[in-house]
């Protein structure tokens, strides 16, 4: 074995002898009861009506840019395609027949 195995057998033999430690009963009642009753009550009825009006003023900013999008790839492809059409015809209008 090299020095490497030993010091790895050597610190796993350290944990065989380790216990796990008790918390105290009263403790976990406290820890129990703290998040129990704080759960329900952790938002009041105006908080949520603001949250719920944030995310129906963010759904609808996200629809109107994709709306706009949309039309802007619609010019973008109507304009490259007649852009091509241009040069096809132009290009095909000066050969010899």
């Amino acid at each position: 074995m090299n020095s490497h195995d030993t010091n790895l057998e050597t610190t796993l033999k350290s944990l065989d002898n380790l216990r796990r430690l008790e918390v105290p009963i009263n403790l976990k009642q406290a820890i129990k009861n703290n998040f129990s009753s704080n759960a329900s009550s952790t938002m009041s009825i105006t908080q949520k009506w603001m949250l719920a009006a944030s995310v129906v003023i963010l759904i609808g900013i996200n629809v109107l840019t994709i709306k706009q999008y949309s039309k802007q790839s619609e010019k973008t492809t109507d304009t490259a395609s007649n852009e091509k059409n241009l040069v096809y015809k132009e290009y095909f209008s000066n050969t010899i027949e």
